[in-house]
């Protein structure tokens, strides 16, 4: 009898195991039907975006201009570059971040051709800046033609300008189209100077049309220059600008291996960037591929020509100003062993015909050049700028040179290429004379607090200077 009770308890188990199964299979197999069905069904366009006419049509615009750009094929040179490098390549994303004390809207608008660009082909131009600096990107990004990587410091309602001229300049300018190929740029600000609004991402950016024409038919007067810099959040605040804040957040944004971290009213001369790849990747040499060779980074000369004078092309067309009196090194006046390179004269004297750049000097930043501040393209690993240092109290760039004469970096100096700033020869200003205060309270931080720090982490070297 037990025996015969146990073997029913054992069909009824089994019987239950199947009906599990069974039920398990037809769930499976709905499953596979509604898969099949959502495949063949034919993809609806989506929702469209609400609002009025002119929004809409702004947002279609967003959503189209990435399908402008053709797929990237890696040329030979991006590749043999790639592999000698050992880069990867990395798409530009947007990312709300912390940075310090500041909110980072890192990459809020990105160039079209900059988003996906090959780690080995091309360099970025890693800049910084206000609304105020505007006026220059049009001609940096004209001639330099790669990515450029633009901070920009927008405390309180200085976002606002800031986010029409981004709005302006990349729709309203005769150079809109390139910029809207090559600008990406970040936005930051202090969490105790925050905007009453800050954009969610690119599109709705983006999704405000600009007025680029007034009725009457002329153009609308770019807005970064309707609100002086007297009338901005950060001058009623009477804040400092913390430039070096803007020049590492350019910088750590970039997805080139090669950088050139520079001022905005720095130009290039025209066709840098495919003259220094070609340079790297006809002699590898070039560059410090071994661990045990000291660093280097390749510093551009750097001029300022007369106001109202067409800024040089070539190196032809500067010695031709500079032997009319026309163009000077750069801060002559303020300055002249901050800009001077090695062999000066002889980079002067030296006329050259075509465009293939070369190694002309190297020094270490010490003895003659210890006041040298240099804009040089680097791979990006050189120290970052120290941020406790702000633009009123001068000596910004001195710092991170310091460190890297403590590292023992060689400057190789380039040419024929050449930085010009734009026109209009430095003199001492009124605004000078109001920095000497905050640069005074600087020199004696950077002395007694920054110089220290820096025989700690990088090591002692008394030729060194900051």
């Amino acid at each position: 009898m037990a025996s015969k009770s146990s073997c029913n308890r054992r069909h009824v188990r089994l019987l239950c195991v199947l009906l599990l199964l069974g039920l398990a299979l037809m769930l499976i197999w709905g499953n596979l039907q509604q898969a099949h069905k959502l495949v063949h069904t034919p993809k609806s366009d989506g929702p469209k975006p609400q609002g009025s006419p002119a929004l809409h049509a702004a947002f279609q615009l967003v959503n189209v201009e990435p399908s402008k750009i053709p797929r990237r094929e890696d040329s030979p040179r991006t590749k043999d570059l790639q592999l000698l490098l050992k880069c990867r390549n990395r798409s530009l994303k947007f990312q709300r971040l912390q940075h310090g004390e500041f909110w980072l809207l890192q990459n809020l608008v990105i160039g079209r051709r900059s988003r996906h660009v090959g780690c080995a082909e091309s360099v970025t131009y890693t800049t910084n800046g206000d609304y105020t600096f505007f006026d220059n990107l049009e001609t940096v990004v004209l001639r330099w033609r790669a990515p450029v990587s633009f901070a920009i410091h927008a405390p309180g309602y200085d976002l606002n300008a800031t986010l029409d001229a981004i709005r302006y300049v990349r729709n309203c300018l005769p150079g809109s189209e390139i910029i809207r190929d090559w600008a990406t740029f970040h936005v930051y600000f202090s969490h105790q100077h925050m905007p009453d609004y800050v954009p969610h991402d690119e599109a709705e950016v983006l999704g405000v049309a600009p007025s680029c024409t007034q009725a009457n038919g002329s153009p609308v007067p770019p807005p970064y220059t309707l609100v002086p810099r007297s009338e901005s959040y950060k001058a009623r605040a009477n804040l400092t600008y913390p430039i070096n804040v803007g020049r590492n957040i350019a910088r750590q944004a970039a997805n080139t291996h090669f950088i050139f971290a520079c001022d905005i009213e720095l130009y290039p001369s025209l066709g840098f960037v495919d003259q220094f790849l070609d340079m790297v990747a006809s002699d590898h040499r070039v560059l410090a591929l071994d661990p045990r060779q000291p660093r280097r980074v390749f510093p551009l000369p750097v001029f300022e020509v007369e106001a109202g004078v067409q800024v040089p092309a070539d190196k032809a067309e500067l010695l031709t100003l500079y032997r009319n009196q026309q163009a000077q090194v750069f801060h002559w006046n303020l300055c002249r062993t901050c800009h001077m390179i090695p062999r000066q004269q002889e980079w002067l004297n030296q006329t050259y015909s075509g465009d293939r750049l070369q190694l002309f000097s190297k020094t270490l930043r010490k003895n003659k050049f210890r006041a040298w501040e240099p804009f040089y393209v680097s791979d990006n690993t050189e120290p970052l700028f120290d941020e406790r240092v702000s633009w009123e109290g001068r000596s910004n760039k001195r710092i991170q040179n310091y460190a890297m004469c403590l590292l023992g970096y060689e400057y190789h100096v380039l040419s024929p290429a050449f930085l010009v700033h734009s026109p209009g020869i430095k003199k001492f200003t009124k605004s000078d004379s109001s920095r000497l205060k905050f640069a005074k309270e600087m020199t004696k931080f950077i002395k007694d607090k920054i110089e220290p720090e820096y025989r700690v982490l990088f090591g002692q070297n008394s030729a060194c200077t900051t």
